[in-house]
């Protein structure tokens, strides 16, 4: 149902004020309070002090914080530094005690869930549910661009999370696998690395038609688009934004493929880059995305995560998190 979907916020969205020392952390928790939202998530590697060691001092003050904000804990963003040596990567035993220790963190500040990356493999993955259990505590793993649930490696987190694992183990899609379309920033910055407005539109017209032909086949869709660059008048630079549009927005994942494995989604990270109105975003499918969330039965949060600050840090992140709710809270209330 429609009304267990709740809109939330990264507190990541807020990095630019956060970096550049307009907002510290109770500024950041004060702001997203006053904007009206109820749940929140860290990325401790962004905003926990002395991280991946925290003080149960600095811990306790954040959940305070929290409290006085009236700010609920949904999720503590772990990360795997696997440089943390120079020499070498880390051991096995080496992620899991770091990720025993974020797990014991995250409930000492209030969470539930950790959010970590996929550089947890399967087998350490299998590995956490002793500790998931002892602490009661949720383990997940974000989807990020380019995976989707047919990649083997996710077959394998699947077959763990429907498994031994149900109900502790799950993951955090991240609504930029479903990107289609190059957004206004990406574009605004490809102008100014010098390609040509006029070329740039074409490009963008051919990757639309590409996806129109071939719906089904990104593989013959990638071709098409690629041999109408070559046999266009376009210069080096055009051409390589041209491959790298193809590249990054010719295989989207397909809604469908959630179908079965919703009740491993613990969380929903709901990436944007940019957005000029409350009603729609131009290359990510929201439309379609709730609505298709909510008939699967997704109960749970949609985490405002704003990264248009990748490309232009003047963007107002406020007014883009203020379009993001509007346009979400439209969609929700036409279901």
């Amino acid at each position: 149902m429609k009304e267990d979907i709740r809109i939330g916020v990264s507190l990541y969205s807020l990095t630019t004020p956060f970096i550049h020392g307009v907002l510290d952390l109770e500024g950041c928790l004060k702001k997203v309070h006053d904007m009206g939202y109820k749940g929140v998530e860290i990325v401790a590697a962004q905003m926990v002090p002395e991280y991946p060691f925290p003080s149960d001092k600095w811990l306790y003050m954040f959940r305070g914080l929290l409290e006085q904000y009236e700010l609920e804990p949904v999720c503590w963003s772990a990360y795997i530094d696997m440089g943390t040596r120079t020499d070498r990567d880390l051991t096995e035993a080496e992620i899991i005690q770091y990720t025993v220790n974020d797990l014991i963190y995250a409930k000492k500040a209030g969470f539930s869930m950790v959010r970590t990356q996929h550089a947890i493999s399967p087998a350490i993955f299998r590995k956490m549910i002793p500790f998931c259990k002892q602490l009661d505590m949720k383990l997940t793993i974000e989807m990020h661009w380019p995976h989707h649930p047919e990649v083997p490696v996710w077959k394998e987190y699947f077959k763990i999370m429907k498994g031994e694992g149900k109900g502790y183990l799950g993951f955090v899609p991240d609504f930029s696998i479903f990107q289609y379309m190059p957004h206004a920033l990406y574009l605004r910055q490809a102008i100014e690395y010098g390609c040509r407005k006029e070329a740039l539109d074409k490009i963008v017209k051919i990757h639309e038609e590409g996806n129109c032909s071939f719906p089904d086949n990104p593989a013959e869709r990638e071709t098409y688009c690629l041999k109408r660059i070559e046999d266009g008048d376009f210069t080096e630079i055009e051409k390589h934004y041209a491959a790298e549009m193809f590249g990054k927005f010719n295989h989207p994942a397909r809604i469908e493929q959630f179908r079965d494995v919703i009740d491993c989604v613990f969380y929903i990270h709901g990436k944007f880059y940019y957005l000029d109105n409350d009603r729609h975003d131009p290359c990510i499918p929201y439309e379609e995305l709730i609505p298709k969330f909510v008939e699967y039965g997704y109960k749970g949060f949609i985490a405002s995560e704003f990264e248009g600050h990748h490309f232009y840090s003047e963007v107002d992140c406020e007014e883009q998190l203020a379009h993001y709710v509007a346009m979400n809270k439209n969609i929700l209330d036409m279901i």
